[in-house]
């Protein structure tokens, strides 16, 4: 009677349009009450759930976005990524793409692509001639890749859910992150060719061109080497490596710009308020998860649709579904305290290795952060570029669809993921 009822609060709260981390928290509470725990249980399983090494990269990570943005690295990336292919067809589109993979490799963070390196590019796009509605579009898919390609905060909160090595997180999402830029340079490539957009003729850059913008740009295309290669020489661990990347960052911003205060102070804050939001999501969902797990919900839940798991296939498409449609109306961390516990299950039940778990449950999710009705990433680009939800969704469908074939290969041709965890097994431990 009191899971009932804990089941009846926590949705009802949601339903009447409580952020979630209060309705995981105000629900958890009333949980410990109406069983007679002891109410300490609250502050000490929230406490011990945000008690994680690995969790110290989450703001870590955080800054070195902030800090690219405000010490003038992106627009050195984005400079040095128009020198190689803006004289494809679909021009700047392909250059917003490859920005955001090589901004990818040093963030880990959307919103960070979106906010920073975003207004850089939509400005840049129109100032090209091209529509504001392709160039915000463009600017909000392409940043779905920060959260997959490594380092990724999204796959770090996932490893510390699922108790599962971040190293081959980090590995695992590196082909499926590149695979989505890809698919989406082809599709911009589609859409200019056929004449559903239009894009002016760039003239290829020359090779002092390329030469000046490769130089300038060295030092912010070093830092992902920097992380990745430390990572796996077994130099530092993946939340050390966050570390690392922000005292390079540090370092090369200052000496490129000279050591601006304000930019860093700002980014230092911006980081405060963004981690502080994240780790409160992090520590009452210990509290919730602990409840769901004391009264075995999430096996419960599989047992109750086990009819649908006909086979290995059927869960796998049974959860992209379920991703689909809670990616479209919660946001990303969140989803992930609620749904991860009965993925797990899931996965067990059907063989489902966890590192291919992970990084298909964030590569489907991030389609979610660019759809309304509360897609993060949808919003910060509609602040950055002043348009409408309604233009700027149209405007999204076929990279909609883009982003969800990419997912259904990753969720269904393991290998995609499981390759570089695989060859690399031995140094990412």
């Amino acid at each position: 009677m009191i899971t009932v009822a804990f089941l009846v609060m926590f949705f009802g709260l949601l339903i009447l349009g409580l952020p979630v981390a209060y309705t995981m928290l105000v629900s958890s509470a009333l949980y410990i009450l109406m069983a007679g725990l002891p109410e300490v249980q609250l502050t000490l399983r929230a406490s011990g759930g945000i008690e994680s090494f690995s969790l110290l990269a989450i703001p870590m990570f955080l800054l070195a976005g902030n800090l690219m943005n405000g010490l003038g690295v992106t627009e050195r990336i984005f400079n040095f990524a128009g020198v190689l292919v803006r004289h494809i067809t679909g021009g700047l589109g392909h250059v917003n793409v490859l920005a955001s993979i090589i901004f990818a490799g040093m963030s880990g963070s959307s919103v960070a692509d979106a906010g920073g390196l975003g207004a850089v590019e939509i400005k840049a796009m129109e100032k090209a001639g091209y529509s504001r509605k392709f160039s915000s579009a463009i600017t909000a898919a392409s940043a779905t890749m920060g959260p997959i390609i490594p380092p990724s905060i999204t796959l770090v909160v996932y490893g510390f859910l699922a108790e599962e090595s971040v190293g081959r997180l980090f590995l695992g999402g590196a082909l499926p992150g590149l695979l989505v830029g890809f698919a989406l340079m082809v599709m911009v490539y589609i859409l200019v060719k056929t004449g559903r957009e239009d894009a002016p003729k760039l003239p290829r850059a020359t090779l002092t061109e390329v030469n000046t913008a490769f130089w300038r740009a060295l030092p912010a295309l070093l830092a992902p080497v920097i992380l990745l290669g430390g990572i796996l020489a077994g130099i530092f661990t993946p939340t050390e490596a966050s570390v690392v990347v922000v005292l390079y960052i540090l370092l090369i911003g200052s000496i490129a710009l000279g050591f601006n205060v304000r930019s860093i102070w700002e980014a230092i804050l911006g980081t405060v308020r963004t981690s502080a939001s994240t780790l409160f999501i992090i520590a009452v969902s210990a509290v919730f998860g602990w409840i769901i797990s004391i009264q075995r919900l999430p096996v419960e839940l599989v047992s109750l649709m086990e009819g649908l798991f006909v086979s290995k296939a059927a869960a796998i498409a049974v959860i992209i579904a379920i991703l689909l449609v809670v990616g479209m109306f919660m946001e990303v961390l969140a989803a992930l305290v609620l749904l991860v516990p009965t993925l797990l299950a899931i996965a067990t039940t059907f063989e489902i290795d966890t590192v291919h778990l992970g990084v298909t449950v964030v590569v489907t999710m991030m389609i979610g952060t660019i759809t309304p009705p509360v897609g993060l990433v949808l919003y910060t680009v509609m602040s950055v570029a002043g348009i409408k939800m309604g233009e700027l969704t149209r405007a999204l469908l076929p990279f909609y669809l883009t982003l969800v074939i990419v997912a259904l290969l990753v969720a269904f041709v393991p290998q995609i993921t499981m390759f570089l965890p695989d060859l690399l097994m031995p140094l990412a431990q």
